[in-house]
C-alpha cells in the first residue's frame, strides 16, 4: 500500500471514529450538563472532543499500519 492511500485511509479512519466518539460525547453532554452552561462545562467538553479526536487518530493508525503490513 503506497504512502499515499496509507494517509488518505487514514483521514477517512480518523473522520469516521471521531463522528461516532462525537455522538456518543454529545449525548453524555446532554444528559450530564445542566440547562445553563458554563465555563466549566465548556471545559469539559472540549476536553472530551480532544480525547476522542485523539483516541481515533491513534486508533486508525494503527490499524491503517496493520494493514499496510498485511498487503506488502
Amino acid at each position: 500500500m503506497s504512502d499515499k492511500a496509507q494517509k488518505r485511509l487514514l483521514s477517512v479512519l480518523v473522520l469516521l471514529m471521531f463522528l461516532a466518539l462525537d455522538r456518543q460525547i454529545a449525548k453524555v453532554v446532554d444528559e450530564q450538563v445542566p440547562e445553563r452552561r458554563g465555563a466549566r462545562d465548556d471545559v469539559m467538553e472540549a476536553v472530551l472532543q480532544g480525547l476522542a479526536r485523539t483516541v481515533a487518530v491513534i486508533v486508525a493508525s494503527a490499524l491503517v499500519r496493520q494493514l499496510a503490513r498485511q498487503w506488502r
